[in-house]
This record gives C-alpha cells, structure tokens and sequence, in this order.
C-alpha cells in the first residue's frame, strides 16, 4: 500500500525531502506557506503588500560554506561558480534542482499548515489553508518531514530603556539592503555571522558603524580564505587523524598571525572548537580603520540624545538606529511543544545550559514519535544543503523500511542524553549549542545507517591508489557519498575530480617541502600498520577522544 509522507516547507531541506521520497516510492505532498521555492534563501523586500516577508535573507549575503561543500551530493553546482555564492546564484542552484528532478508538481504553494496532530492510529492529520480559498482543510499522512528550519522566529533582547529610546529598532530579520541607512549612525548588536556582515556592509554607506558585543569579547573570526585556501575544504585525512584540539590551534595561529587586530581588542580565551566561530573576511580591516567600532554589552537605551550607556560606563549619542542581530528561536508554531522538545521535565534539566531544547535522537526523531522527522536542525556541521539532504536520504530509507529501524525508545533517549553531556563537555554554553553537529563524523555516521558510507579501502578496491589520495586528502565534498552503495552515482568520480582540480588551481599552490613530508608521513604509516601498531594508535586515540 502506498505511503504517504506531509512536507513542511520547500526550502533547502523540504526539496531534497521530496526527491528522497519520490526515490523511495513514497508519495510526497509539500506544503509551502510561498508562492515559490527556496525558503529563507528566496530574497524578498519589504513593502506595503509584504510587510513582515518570511525570507530573513539580505541583499548581499554570501554563504559561509563554499559550493563545493555545499552542493547536494548528486546534483554538483556548476564548477565555474564563484566559490561562495550570493543569493541570486543560491535561488539559481535551488531553481535548477527542482526543475531537473521535477519537484514542482508535488508541491502545494501559497499553503500555510495551521496544525500537525497525531492520531490515535500513529498516522498524522494536517491541518492547513489555501490563501486564494482562505477555507481550512485537512488530510491524513502517514509521516511527516518538517523541513521549515529554525530561523523564523526573531528573538528580541531587553534592555532597560527600549521603550523610550526615539531612534528606529529592527531586528535583523527585517535587515534588506544598506542604502537604507545612509549617512547614519547604526548601532549592531550581536556577534555572529549576520551580525558582522551586516556591519561590513553598513560600513560602505553610514557616517559611524558600533558593534555591541554582549559577552564583552571577539568571538573567534575566521575568513573565507586563509592563506590563499577555502577555509572549509576539510580531507578525510586531517579530520580523522589530527585531533580537533591540534587542528584548532591551528586555525587558531592562522588567524592570529595573518589578521592582526586592534590593540584594545582581544580574541577569545575559549578554544576555537568550543566555539561557534563567526565568518567574515573583512571585519578585520574595518575594526583597524575605526569604521567599525566594537561596544560592551548594553546597559540602558535613554530618550535623551538617542543615548546608548555600555556596562563600561560609556556613552553613545545620537545614534539613528539599533539592529538587533540577536538570533531565533526555534520553533514550529504547528507542533504541540513536546513533540520536539521531549516535555517540560527535559527542558528543566537542560535549558539552563543551551536555552533551545530540541530532543532528538540523530538530531531528527522525536523518540515518543518516531514517523515524523526534522530535517536540517542543526548548526556547526557544515552547509545545510548537503547535511538537510543526507537526512532525508535516512529518514525515506526508514520510511520504506530498507534500512534497519530505529532502537528502542529507551535507547534514543539514552542516545540523546549521552549527546547533551558530550556538548556540555566539549563546548561553551550557548543557545545554539543543543544543536551542534561534527560534519564529517555526522555525515559518515548517517551515511552508514543508509548504505553509501565511502570506506576508504572500497574506495581504494575500486578506483585505484590515485583517485584514493584524492579521495582522502582532497576536500571532504559531499559527493563522495554517491561513489559506492546505494543510490551511488556514476558520474560523482569525475565531479570529484574537476572540484579538486579547480579549486587547487584558484589556491596557492602546496610547497614541494609540504608534499613531501605528506608522503613521508603517508609511507610511516603504512609501515606502522604492517605490525598493527597504528591500528591499536588509532584505537587509543578515538577511546580518549570519544570518552
């Protein structure tokens, strides 16, 4: 009998959702609020018909994460893109997807889901409505796949004073373009991505940027390029034998020596990998130019002069306006609050620590319900794009039941517990931390579960020593997991072949010196393995690591 499976959202997470349920033989209804595809990566301004739009996404965004590590692992975005991408080469990928896959027809538009229950036959019923019918209706799904993200819901700061303060007050959600705010003196609060970029920007157009950072310190600030290299161009190699503590330190000396800043300031004590690095490449000279300036925390907002007063004691006047870069909450106004959060007992336990509770196990199954599936709740882990697409690919495997099915409920709980003290040791305290994600070992732990996870010596078995260096100290990119297994694809060697060879043509070339000792390093190992030795390293290495 055919199952059905409700989609929520046919952003970049909804439309790999519906080609991995069209591939499973599952028959795939999505639901999206939009008169279009591409959730909060489709720009749209704001205007007297479009007062509050759903997109948070701004004029001049560039992703984090460059195309080769994005790309959904079937489907390469074209080699001779630029190596972030803007948000009109985004909307263009997510266009040329779904038109080459055919994913349109599956797709109610203009359709917001009021409320998703569950029935007493563990089958689910969807309520939603049309706009053009504005009439509610409802249908019965056998799963569901709530691919509506987390960044939705803005999440306001109090301050004492917000509500005398005369300037304007916007949250960054509703951030579009710079020319807006010319010739004016904008205070951003925040620390992250959007908050720094935003001030970059700004800085092209307004008499005065401040940056109000409320810990009271930089957070780690690592560019798009370092030395010459894409910064996110991970290898199999250095992920799994160099331990996360060395290749922060690392990235950490990079940064430090090739981007100095101001005196006054001072990077973060926190190591880099117990932190959520923010990512910009032109920060750093606008902090030496003063067009930026950095600020403490807010104490108060006075009517007077448009007055700011810092927990330092210092004194802002005249500023024009406050850009509030403070985050989301996550949240799915359709859901009852347990479902995805386990209830008011686990939230006791952990909110304290990490603010936004998401309990589930892989960071997808809620494990009192486990026919309904969150695609792409996670940070840290890399693009969206190919981590939302490596779930859908297990959640549908699942569905159709050509996997394995999941543990008990007992044991998710026990697997999600045991994830939350991980993060609680690894990594500072923050909201976003209950939802951090390790890319690599993620990808490959899910991959396996699915039945393409790229073992390095099949990899060797069947393509060859060559192709096997490249595979392991070329960049990690997700289509690796189409070279073997199921739903492997015949053209991911070659896609393999032309990313590692562009990308190292735009790179400063490695130094012979460098090579050289890779190698070396490569043949000891080699040797090493011959008597078991660095099997039983590896083994030493990975119970002190994981402990």
């Amino acid at each position: 009998m055919a199952k059905y499976v409700a989609i929520i959202g046919a952003g970049i997470s909804g439309l790999p959702a519906i080609k991995q349920c069209l591939d499973s033989d599952l028959i795939p209804i999505c639901f999206e609020q939009n008169s279009s595809i591409g959730g909060l990566w489709r720009y749209e301004d704001i205007s007297e018909k479009n007062k509050e739009p759903y997109s948070t996404i701004y004029k001049g965004i560039l992703t984090n994460t460059s195309k080769e590590m994005s790309t959904y692992s079937h489907f390469p975005i074209p080699v001779d893109w630029p190596t972030y991408l803007n948000q009109t080469y985004v909307e263009k990928y997510i266009d040329m997807y779904a038109e080459n896959f055919n994913l349109l027809p599956h797709i109610k538009f203009n359709t917001t889901v009021l409320k998703v229950s569950i029935l007493p036959d563990k089958r689910w019923k969807v309520k939603y409505i049309i706009k053009s019918e504005n009439e509610e209706k409802e249908e019965i799904f056998d799963f569901v796949m709530v691919c509506s993200g987390h960044h939705s819901k803005p999440k306001w700061p109090e301050f004492k004073g917000m509500n005398l303060f005369k300037g304007e007050q916007l949250h960054s959600y509703k951030y579009k373009r710079a020319i807006d705010f010319e010739n004016k003196r904008v205070l951003v609060v925040g620390a992250g991505n959007s908050a720094m970029d935003i001030a970059v920007e700004l800085t092209h157009v307004t008499s005065q940027v401040y940056i109000s950072i409320r810990s009271g310190n930089l957070p780690w600030i690592v560019p798009r390029f370092v030395k010459g290299k894409t910064r996110d161009h991970i290898n199999r190699f250095s992920a799994y034998i160099i331990p996360p503590s060395i290749r922060g330190k690392i990235i950490e000396n990079s940064v430090i020596k090739s981007f100095p800043i101001p005196s006054h300031l001072k990077f973060p004590t926190d190591p880099i990998i117990a932190t959520f690095p923010t990512i910009n490449s032109e920060i750093f000279q606008c902090l030496a130019a003063g067009t930026i300036i950095v600020k403490p925390n807010i104490k108060e907002l006075k009517s007077e002069n448009n007055q700011f007063e810092f927990v330092d004691g210092t004194i802002l006047e005249n500023i024009d306006v406050v850009i509030y870069s403070t985050g989301y909450y996550i949240d799915y106004p359709f859901l009852e609050k347990h479902i995805y959060t386990g209830g008011d007992e686990i939230e006791q336990v952990y909110e304290k620590d990490f603010h936004d509770i998401v309990w589930l196990y892989k960071s997808i199954f809620p494990p009192k319900y486990p026919n309904i599936a969150f695609i792409g709740v996670a940070l840290g882990a890399g693009a969206f794009l190919p981590v939302s697409e490596m779930q859908a690919r297990y959640v549908t495997s699942l569905f159709k039941g050509s996997i394995k099915p999941l543990p008990s409920k007992n044991e998710m709980e026990r697997s999600i517990r045991k994830y939350y003290e991980n993060v609680r040791k690894k990594y500072c305290k923050s909201a976003r931390s209950g939802i951090r994600l390790s890319y690599l070992p993620y990808m490959d732990a899910l991959s396996k579960e699915v039945g393409c996870y790229p073992h390095p010596y099949e990899i060797f078995k069947k393509f060859g020593f060559n192709f096997w260096k490249l595979f392991m100290f070329g960049m990690a990119t997700p289509i690796q997991y189409r070279l073997i297994g199921r739903d492997s694809w015949e053209g991911a060697k070659k896609a393999i072949i032309l990313y590692n060879e562009y990308s190292f043509k735009n790179a400063t070339r490695e130094s012979r010196v460098y090579k050289s000792w890779k190698y070396i390093f490569i043949v000891l190992l080699i040797l090493l393995n011959r008597n078991g030795i660095f099997k039983k390293l590896i083994n030493v290495y990975w119970k002190i690591f994981n402990k």
